[in-house]
């Protein structure tokens, strides 16, 4: 049913899961692979037991005469008893492995280091080149809007970096998307990102050219756009922290992108193992400077591609400034399983959901889904 899901699905195989240490805003960057161990641990218990055991015999003579009858009863008893005794051995083995990550390709190799107060914006990249930021720290701004902007050959590996946005935090959504900015963009085909972390921007990834994969990414403070997918493009987004975004995923292109022919109804999206709160934010859409608000989990349009969600939890404290209608799930949805949305609002969960979905109003499920992420991927408390 969908041309680009087997391409998809080839290079999200090929590619394994990483488990890149990511830094925290302001903690600099501590990007590496990511040691995975694994510890087998083997009990054995030996216990043996004795019974004790009484044995008692019984004699009985008896003689009788005409005046008299005499008898006559002796008993001999014996009794042997044990002590139960159990022996365990416990032993321990530990083995290392490292996680690979797309930068284990063959391709040109571009190691980006120190601190970008500018674009990094190359459109000519060679197919398969592996770009390597784990040493990178990047402030967008509203004089660097694009901090990585790539362009060029299929294929190509972005591999951590950290992004520290340098807005002023009390912009409002209006302010922010006019300056329309994005804290990775990329307009070429088969691109991976993993282990980026992002905060304070406008958009968070924005995907121009498909398929595309983002696995291991932790933003927060996205003030529109967690993933701006409005090309309506094939994806993968896995086992990434989505920890404060306005919106989460957008699939409504503009008029000028669907007048460019852009159609997703072929095509597939899969958000999986992954987390997504909605944050409420100064100067929502449509509201006042001083007021708090979000949007909705998923923008959708006609156009959409069609969508997969699997294990994964998603929060949000409040209804969006579309209100209530918008904070379902998009009907193009097409496989489903084992997801969690928690809700703070007031009253019931504000949208119907569909069976997949188990609803809780308990934080700590969200707040314990955050602790594993940040445990398996090395960060620091």
């Amino acid at each position: 049913m969908y041309p680009k899901r087997l391409a998809l699905l080839a290079l999200s195989t090929a590619l394994a899961l990483p488990g890149l240490a990511i830094a925290a805003p302001g903690n600099g960057n501590a990007f590496g692979r990511k040691p995975v161990t694994t510890t087998t641990t083997s009990t054995s218990s030996t216990t043996s037991t004795t019974r004790t055991t009484t044995t008692t015999t019984t004699t009985t003579s008896t003689s009788s005469s005409t005046t008299s009858s005499t008898t006559s009863t002796s008993t001999t008893s014996s009794t042997t008893s044990s002590t139960t005794s159990s022996t365990t051995s416990t032993s321990t083995t530990s083995s290392t492995t490292t996680i690979p990550t797309c930068l284990d390709g063959s391709g040109p190799l571009i190691t980006l280091t120190g601190t970008w107060a500018t674009s990094y914006d190359n459109r000519a990249l060679l197919d398969l080149t592996r770009l390597d930021a784990r040493q990178a720290t990047f402030l967008p701004s509203p004089t660097d809007l694009y901090p990585l902007n790539l362009g060029g050959g299929s294929g190509t590996c972005v591999s951590g970096g950290v992004e520290l946005g340098q807005y002023d935090r009390s912009l409002t959504w209006d302010q922010m998307h006019t300056m329309n900015n994005a804290g990775v963009r990329f307009e070429n085909a088969g691109v991976t990102v993993e282990n980026v972390r992002i905060d304070d921007v406008a958009d968070g990834i924005r995907p121009v050219a498909g398929p595309f994969v983002i696995r291991g990414t932790w933003l927060s403070y996205v003030r529109d756009d967690c993933v701006e997918n409005d090309h309506v493009q094939p994806g993968l987004i896995d086992d990434s922290l989505f920890d404060g975004c306005y919106v989460g995923i957008s699939e409504r292109p503009s008029l000028a992108i669907i007048t460019s022919g852009y159609d997703g109804r072929n095509d597939l999206l899969t958000v999986r193992q992954s987390l997504i709160r909605l944050q409420p934010m100064p100067g929502p859409r449509g509201g006042l400077p001083t007021d708090f608000g979000n949007g909705q989990f998923f923008k959708w349009s006609d156009l959409a591609t069609h969508l997969e969600l699997d294990d994964n939890v998603f929060l949000a404290e409040q209804v969006g400034e579309g209100g209530a209608s918008t904070m379902g799930i998009p009907s193009s949805l097409v496989g489903c399983s084992n997801n969690v949305m928690v809700w703070l609002g007031q009253g019931p969960y504000p949208a119907p959901l569909p069976a997949c979905f188990t609803v809780t109003t308990d934080r700590s499920v969200w707040d314990a889904a955050v602790a594993t992420w940040k445990l398996r991927h090395g960060v620091v408390p």
